[in-house]
């Protein structure tokens, strides 16, 4: 038996609703005319401590894909500069993808 495909808006949908019940502050990115090429599904700011137990936050971008979704280059792109910068970059299939990386 085949199994059957999740559709990215379902995938997305049930990383949001993750998202919140951790209490990660997030948005879904819409693409319009003059975004930013390849810029993440969803964005948002992980609540983090450092040792000392001042809190501060640090940028989220994942990139929500199907089972077979591909990456384009520009969203590797995105990706790439959004880690080297400091962010925390995801590509997620599903909420497990998320938990794996500890988020």
């Amino acid at each position: 038996m085949k199994s059957k495909k999740v559709p990215e808006k379902d995938i997305t949908r049930s990383i949001r609703a993750y998202l919140t019940l951790r209490k990660v502050f997030h948005w879904k990115v819409f693409q319009t005319l003059g975004s930013t090429p390849g810029i993440s599904d969803i964005l948002g700011i992980l609540p983090c401590r450092c040792e000392c137990g001042r809190r501060y936050g640090r940028m989220l971008a994942i990139e929500v894909k199907t089972a077979r979704g591909r990456l384009s280059e520009a969203q590797e792109n995105f990706l790439r500069n959004a880690e080297e910068a400091g962010a925390v970059a995801v590509v997620a299939r599903g909420v497990t993808d998320l938990i794996e990386r500890g988020i």
